[in-house]
């Protein structure tokens, strides 16, 4: 039983490290993104 909870949490802890690292991305990408950006780019 204990290896099944340690499997779970182990499996959990990769999905958590795994989103926190596509969201550090997608924010650095963003701010790059913006940096390069110029008014008459934008489409609003």
């Amino acid at each position: 039983m204990e290896t099944v909870l340690k499997v779970m949490f182990s499996i959990q802890g990769l999905f958590w490290g795994t989103c926190l690292i596509i969201l550090i991305y997608l924010i650095f990408r963003r701010i790059s993104i913006k940096k390069t950006e110029d008014f008459e780019d934008r489409n609003n």
